[in-house]
């Protein structure tokens, strides 16, 4: 074959497989719809959701509640945390949470939480950085040193919905922690829509 014409050829064919490899039906990653809704926990467990918030001020926040298998409140939580970042945010709701719901008296725990960084962080998925080392030491050893049992898990936000509310919540509260024994006012409809198992559409990436 004339060289000229061989190079041609090959440049045609180059083409065409660059064409494949940029088709839509390739590149273009499945989704499908899912209906996602907060899960209550078999007896004797309970669900401990927590979130985190960050505010365009710089303000940072957590929040979180703890309920029953019944859907039933035990405890929840407010935390502001002044300037600090939104994964540290979420990883102090998980903390601040495990310290309530022991000294609540739960021994049987699912800790459900939207961040996906903060949970793969503490299954040693990805590595830790110097910033958050600290916190998941004492995550773990809290975890560790105590006579009880705890799965950590993610879901998606549709799932902790309750959660962001009391995170975002907390943006009213000075400095500090603030424990509610009883739902706050707005949170009700949340609890309402979860103990019924009303369920939210979500596209989700294959």
């Amino acid at each position: 074959m004339d060289p000229t014409a061989l190079l041609v050829d090959v440049s045609l064919r180059a083409e065409e497989m660059s064409k494949i490899h940029n088709h839509f039906l390739v590149t273009r990653r499945l989704k499908i719809e899912k209906w996602i809704r907060w899960h209550p926990p078999d007896w004797p467990w309970c669900t401990l959701n927590t979130d985190g918030a960050h505010k365009a001020n710089g303000v940072s926040t957590a929040g979180g509640l703890i309920r029953d298998y019944s859907g039933r409140w035990l405890t929840g939580f407010g935390l502001m945390l002044g300037s600090c970042s939104v994964t540290m945010a979420e990883l102090r709701g998980i903390y601040q949470g495990l310290i309530l719901a022991w000294n609540f008296g739960i021994r049987w725990l699912h800790v459900e939480t939207d961040s996906l960084c903060a949970t793969q962080m503490l299954a040693n998925q990805v590595e830790t950085t110097n910033e958050f080392a600290s916190l998941i030491f004492a995550i773990k050893e809290y975890l560790q040193k105590k006579d009880w049992q705890v799965s950590i898990s993610h879901v998606y936000r549709e799932a902790n919905l309750a959660a962001d509310f009391m995170a975002n919540l907390a943006c009213s509260l000075p400095l500090g922690l603030l424990v509610y024994p009883s739902p706050p006012l707005g949170v009700s409809s949340i609890l309402l829509y979860d103990s019924y198992g009303v369920a939210t559409p979500r596209s989700v990436v294959f």
